[in-house]
This record gives C-alpha cells, structure tokens and sequence, in this order.
C-alpha cells in the first residue's frame, strides 16, 4: 500500500512536470521561434511548413522510442513511453482548444523575446526538474542520448552537445537570427541550471565529520535530537598518536546550526570539519 501510494504521488508530480515543461514551450518558445534543442527545437523548425508541434513531437518521439526499445530494451522502453506520450498530448489538447500560442505575449509591448526566453526557460526547467526528480523521462532526444552514453560511452555533456547543440545551431542557420540564436542558447544554459538544482532539490545537505573520543556520546545525543543515523569508523590522532573515532552525519542545511551545537555539547573537545554534499539519498532526504 505504501508502495503503491509513493509511486502515485511520484506519477502526479511527473505529470505535472510534464503539463509546466510544454505550457513553457507552447506559450513562449513556439511564438517567439526559439530552438532551444530536442524536440520541441525540431517542432519549432517544422511548425514553420505549417506542420503541427503536437503532430511533429508526436511522429519524432515514436520513432526515438522505437530506436530506443530496439538498442535500449524493453524495460527502458516501458521507462520512457509515458512522458514521451504524454507531452505531444498537452499540446495537442492546447491546440484543440485553439488556444493561442501568442495570448500571453500579445498583453506586453516590448521586450517580449527576453521575457519569453526567462518564462520558457523556467517552464521546461522546472518541469524537467520535477520530472527527473522523481525518477521519469520526457522522451524525445533524451533517448538518443542515453543510448550515446550507455552504447557509445558518451558523458552526458558530449551526448547533449551534439544531439542539442546541432538542433540549436541548424535553429540559427534556418531562421538566420542572431538575436534569437543568442536567446536560445540563454534559455538552454538557465534551463540547464534549474533542472540541475530542482532534481536534487531537498536531497542536498551537509556532511559533518567528527573527530571524537566520545564517539557515544556524540552518537546518541544526534540521534536524540535530531533523529540522524551516524556512521563510526576508527581513527588515530596525527599529533597526538591517540586513539580516536571519526563520527559521520549528513544533515540538512537548516539542522546545521543545531546539530554543531549538539556536538558541542557533547564533546566539547570534539574536532569537527563540515563538507557540502551535493545529493544524499535515504531516510531523512528522501521519501521513506
């Protein structure tokens, strides 16, 4: 039951990553001709011969999907055919409903590329963000860069150069607009940084390591009051040549102040040096 429960709370969130990352396309990157990579680049491109994003993003994610089921395997296929559906379908409801692409951007009278390149920016990154945090996959090119990098033995950031990058830059070459090459290239580069942030988001935390001859002390008085697990191996002072313990604890940003002070308290001799710690996983950082 909680099992089932976490995964539907886990499904919403994709979808709702998913609604945002095209409600950032639809409205502010399609009207304002930013190629900004994947298939929404593509769709871009292709919307200007009259065909429709939702039928190009459709008819592209298929095949990557296909491309990836022959080369990636069933299970990745049953992985990514969700958001690689479901995204050409929330355009395709936008466009059924003859909602106009260009009814936010027609309220402003000046400035409309920058604001379009902010807010669609914070649509896909946010969306993405969301939809990576939780373990889903929009599809589309994605695809084609996990095959480059399980197949290949790509990094990520080649994958992404050459599969993107191109896609921007056959953008530039097609609409010959600096100014919008230039935005695009903005909006990828903010995009980027957010989905970074957003996926790990509340995963972050610090490390804390102490250096302690009252390890259980020190041990018990974290867990007391701040229910965090501790990880205890043994170590010997450089100077002193004494015995010691070096007492491990990841902690959140917030609980940093309490728990140095809790270690104060314990040990007051205790040595302690604190490291940034970009993801921690399990009980306490992420769902239980």
């Amino acid at each position: 039951m909680k099992l089932n429960k976490i995964n539907l709370i886990e499904t919403i969130q994709i979808i709702a990553g998913i609604i945002l990352m095209n409600v950032g396309f639809y409205f502010f990157l399609l009207p304002t001709e930013l190629v900004t990579g994947g298939v929404t680049g593509i769709a871009v491109i292709l919307n200007t011969f009259g065909i429709s994003p939702s039928l190009s993003i459709l008819a592209l994610n298929i095949v990557l999907l296909l491309f990836g089921l022959f080369t990636m395997g069933k299970q990745f296929f049953l992985k990514t055919i969700m958001g690689s559906l479901f995204s050409p379908v929330v355009i395709l409801l936008l466009e059924l409903l003859n909602v106009d692409p260009q009814i936010i951007l027609n309220q402003l009278t000046e400035s409309k590329l920058l604001v379009s390149s902010l807010l669609g920016a914070l649509g896909i990154g946010f969306g993405l963000g969301i939809v990576f945090r939780n373990g889903g996959s929009t599809g589309g090119v994605d695809i084609l860069q996990n095959v480059m990098h399980k197949k290949n033995h790509l990094s990520y950031n080649i994958a992404f150069l050459l599969t993107d990058g191109i896609i921007v830059l056959v953008g530039l070459l097609f609409f010959k607009n600096i100014e919008n090459f230039l935005f695009s290239v903005g909006v990828v580069i903010l995009s980027g940084l957010i989905i970074d942030n957003i996926s790990i988001l509340g995963r972050a935390g610090q490390t804390l390591f102490i250096v302690t001859e009252k390890e259980e002390a020190v041990k018990q008085a974290i867990f007391k009051e701040l229910d965090r697990g501790t990880t205890i191996i043994d170590a010997k002072g450089g100077y002193s040549g004494k015995d010691k313990k070096l007492v491990i604890c990841v902690t959140s940003k917030r609980e940093l102040n309490l728990i140095r002070a809790v270690v104060d308290k314990a040990d007051p001799d205790a040595f302690t040096f604190i490291a940034q710690t970009k993801e921690a996983v399990g009980r306490g950082f992420s769902r239980d």
